[in-house]
């Protein structure tokens, strides 16, 4: 049985690459339906580092918001459709828009909606280690960023809210959809 994965993109370019290499490489060896969905300004940042062709290649569908419900995905998540809901990379202004309950994106009205439904939202935050962390620039030069306390108090209130698991390291993502992938199937 195909497992039906959505996932979100917001709008920081942190491992973007390597996002839709595991996308690829999932559906090359496994039996997974993969949308993605995406902000308006994770839409932008996938331009911006002239990905969208790469993206849209690796996954057939791609869904850019318009309004905070169109693409309408929030109902489907609710209601339990989709086998997973993975929100990676999300950007430090989508994390302190979950952790205070705000939903005026399309990633964040679908965390809300989602959880609302008793689904969980898997998500890997692209700022949450205290060291700086090196990231690449749309030209791949190395980007160095320091994460500012608040962006660390906010994946600690996201860790602790219902419905939410914080995916602490990009590794892991690829084991934790394999793990899901195999229950699903017994």
């Amino acid at each position: 049985m195909t497992f039906k994965l959505m996932v979100g993109i917001t709008g920081t370019g942190y491992l973007l690459q390597e996002l839709i290499d595991l996308m690829i490489d999932l559906q090359n060896n496994h039996d997974i339906d993969i949308t993605v969905i995406l902000s308006k300004e994770g839409a932008a940042v996938v331009k911006w580092y002239k990905l969208w062709l790469a993206l849209t290649k690796a996954v057939e569908k791609v869904k850019a918001e318009k309004t905070p419900n169109i693409p309408f995905f929030a109902g489907p998540l609710q209601l339990g459709k989709y086998d997973m809901f993975l929100v990676a990379p999300v950007s430090a202004n989508s994390i302190a828009k979950i952790a205070c309950g705000i939903a005026d994106t399309l990633i964040t009205n679908c965390v809300a909606q989602a959880i609302k439904g008793g689904q969980i939202a898997y998500i890997f935050p692209s700022d949450q280690d205290t060291e700086p962390i090196v990231t690449s620039r749309p030209d791949g030069t190395p980007l160095i960023l320091k994460i500012r306390d608040v962006e660390l108090d906010n994946i600690k209130k996201l860790k602790s809210m219902e419905g939410i698991v914080v995916i602490s390291d990009f590794s892991e993502i690829e084991n934790l959809i394999i793990q899901k992938i195999k229950e699903k199937s017994h």
